[in-house]
């Protein structure tokens, strides 16, 4: 692809922030490795539709673009077992791979592992038409125009988490709660890492606290932060078709699952993800290579 025609596919955005663009599967394809994580640095997530792929073709496809993500040795019982290839099929009796919301966060934290990129392809997607979305936000625009009260929480107070689904984490993560960092200087962008509480009444996958608020000030605080991230000048709203490929840049952007309860909903997406770092572990510690 040219750099001219690359400049005029980058030009249009989905989101009034700047980010977020659409790319025809020929475009896509023929992105090398390193143009496609420099665009998803600059628009945050690329929405890709009417490509048909098998499982093993997709995993071919997102390990062209980055060292894949994958758990193995002492860690290889991480996500029930997947490896570096996810399916969130929605299971009833699991709740990241499930159907019930699954708050705004960013991948890896919990666990220790470093995502940079995150690939979602629709692999068969059957009544669900408006319900069931993917969210991914624009934190870069958010935190610049956001409240000042809302702000100071993240910069300044202690996020902790625990990791809450045991299948999932399988002993990777941290015993008990531990400090998430809120915000990493990579340079090119301050990334945001947090992770959002789950519904009153849903099983959790994970928890979280901040350190000095009350149970009723760390709703509040959630619930406003979560109104302002969900407006439409930065959260774009995915509804899923088979065969639609949305990739996004972890450390750009937040996400978010609608919740989708219906019997008659079938929503099974595939999950790779890659870094720019080969990543090894050492005890179950993530070193960066």
């Amino acid at each position: 692809m040219s750099k001219h025609t690359l400049h005029s596919i980058a030009s249009d955005s989905l989101l009034p922030s700047g980010i977020g663009i659409n790319l025809q599967p020929k475009h896509f394809l023929a992105l090398d490795a390193q143009t496609l994580r420099d665009l998803l640095k600059v628009k945050g997530f690329i929405v890709v539709r009417d490509l048909q792929l098998t499982k093993p073709e997709f995993a071919e496809l997102y390990r062209r673009y980055g060292h894949p993500v994958e758990y193995r040795g002492r860690r290889a019982n991480v996500g029930y077992g997947y490896g570096d290839m996810l399916e969130l099929n929605g299971d009833k009796q699991k709740i990241v791979t499930g159907r019930g919301r699954l708050p705004f966060h960013t991948d890896g934290g919990i666990l220790r592992s470093n995502v940079d990129q995150i690939f979602l392809y629709g692999a068969q997607i059957e009544h669900l038409r408006f319900h069931g979305a993917t969210l991914v936000t624009d934190h870069v625009a958010a935190v610049r125009e956001m409240p000042r009260h809302l702000l100071e929480v993240l910069e300044h107070d202690t996020f902790e988490v625990r990791a809450a689904e045991p299948g999932y984490y399988s002993g990777a993560s941290p015993e008990g709660w531990f400090k998430v960092d809120t915000f990493k200087d990579l340079g090119w962008v301050r990334a945001l890492m947090i992770y959002f509480p789950f519904d009153d009444g849903d099983e959790p996958s994970w928890e979280t606290r901040i350190v000095g608020f009350s149970a009723s000030e760390t709703k509040k605080f959630f619930d406003e932060l979560g109104a302002f991230l969900r407006r439409s000048d930065y959260t774009y709203v995915h509804y899923w078709k088979t065969g639609d490929l949305l990739i996004s840049d972890n450390r750009r952007t937040l996400h978010e699952r609608e919740a989708f309860r219906e019997d008659t909903a079938r929503r099974v997406l595939w999950r790779g993800q890659t870094s720019e770092s080969p990543a090894v572990f050492a005890d179950d510690e993530l070193m960066l290579g």
